[in-house]
């Protein structure tokens, strides 16, 4: 073969491969929510992991969120469109990714719930996969869905809400039958400052928590910057904040 029959075929075969990756992207897949809330089950990709227990949830509101399932996380929030589903319903799905849409909000894969020995000891990045039993969701009257689950000996629920016309989502994390003081980690930055009337800005004014103010939620420093945790007392308690951004 010739150099310029190579330099042709090679030429085309670019083409091709040019064709093919526009063809997957021009006619994006994109899941709208309309009238009432949309729970999506996917991976995710997050934080350059494959999230495999993952739940996102649209709501007419055009706020959305990602929750891991196995690890009772809230992961992500954002605002605009819902997720973009074409590497899950397209040709084969094989990677079946969801990917949200908007701009995201990227909060923390660690657990929202733990078990500490005292006030000062680090948390936790994760829950071993076996130590935190799902119980699957309820829908509330919004038909947006309180998950249950169990763990350190607790029955919890988690509900997370989008107000109406609120640039906020609230979320409310019940306990019940805890045998021993919980904590719940609410946020985690570089830097989280302290405001007036139980409210903190997080992450230079990236957003800011409103906790209810029973709460009794502290400000502590650690190697990585500060974190916003509250106690969860043993028996039975519940905790309400909301995330404004």
């Amino acid at each position: 073969m010739t150099t310029c029959k190579r330099l042709l075929c090679s030429l085309a075969f670019l083409t091709c491969l040019i064709n093919y990756a526009y063809a997957q992207t021009s006619n994006p897949y994109i899941l709208a929510v309309a009238g009432k809330p949309y729970l999506l089950r996917s991976y995710l990709m997050f934080e350059g992991n494959k999230r495999t227990h993952v739940i996102s949830v649209g709501s007419p509101e055009k706020i959305s969120y990602s929750y891991d399932l196995k690890q009772g996380a809230l992961l992500q929030v954002w605002r605009g469109q819902f997720v973009d589903v074409t590497e899950m319903w397209k040709d084969r799905g094989e990677p079946q990714l969801a990917k949200p849409l908007g701009a995201v909000l990227v909060l923390s894969a660690a657990p929202s719930i733990a078990a500490l020995t005292n006030k000062d000891v680090a948390w936790p990045d994760s829950i071993v996969f076996d130590n935190l039993q799902n119980k699957g969701y309820v829908l509330d009257a919004h038909k947006m869905p309180v998950f249950l689950y169990s763990s350190n000996g607790a029955e919890i629920s988690d509900k997370i809400a989008v107000p109406s016309g609120a640039d906020s989502i609230e979320r409310t994390i019940s306990i019940t039958n805890s045998k021993e003081e919980l904590y719940c980690r609410i946020a985690a930055a570089n830097q989280i400052e302290v405001l007036k009337d139980h409210t903190y800005r997080v992450a230079d004014k990236a957003y800011s928590i409103k906790v209810g103010a029973g709460a009794k939620a502290f400000v502590r420093k650690t190697k990585n910057g500060e974190e916003l945790l509250a106690p969860l007392p043993k028996g039975n308690t519940s905790l309400t904040y909301s995330l404004i951004w």
